[in-house]
């Protein structure tokens, strides 16, 4: 079976680099999943729930947004964070959401958009957790 040829970059690094199946991401407007052969593209990323599938073996990550790029004979994600399903310290991510709820109820003192930008994330931290 053909794979893809895929690489992963955060700002840290690169985090993996080699064959997989295929991909599953989210961008603002779809779920994308990328195949060996995929038409070419480069699309964002949205904070969201990432799948690696290889060898019949489904990997889970969250990820914290970025972009895609697929070319005919490799596919580049540059993500701001990723963290493995088995990597997610639920403690943390369940005090993030605290934090954050806290931090959107009084408005006026803090910058909302980081808030729900934090809360955003510990969310999805903890939907990946528990998937």
């Amino acid at each position: 079976m053909k794979q893809l040829n895929l690489e992963i970059l955060t700002p840290y690094g690169k985090y993996y680099a080699g064959q997989v199946d295929w991909i599953q991401v989210r961008s603002e407007d779809f779920l994308m999943e990328i195949l060996p052969n995929h038409a070419p593209l480069v699309s964002s990323l949205v904070v969201s729930k990432m799948i690696i599938k290889n060898h019949n073996e489904e990997n889970i990550y969250a990820i914290g947004g970025g972009i895609i790029r697929v070319e005919k004979d490799k596919t580049t994600l540059l993500l701001n964070s990723i963290e493995g399903k088995n990597d997610i310290d639920i403690d943390r991510a369940n005090d993030a959401k605290t934090r954050a709820e806290k931090r959107l109820e009084n408005k006026d003192e803090v910058d909302v958009a980081r808030a729900k930008s934090a809360l955003e994330r510990a969310l999805n931290r903890i939907s990946v957790y528990n998937s």
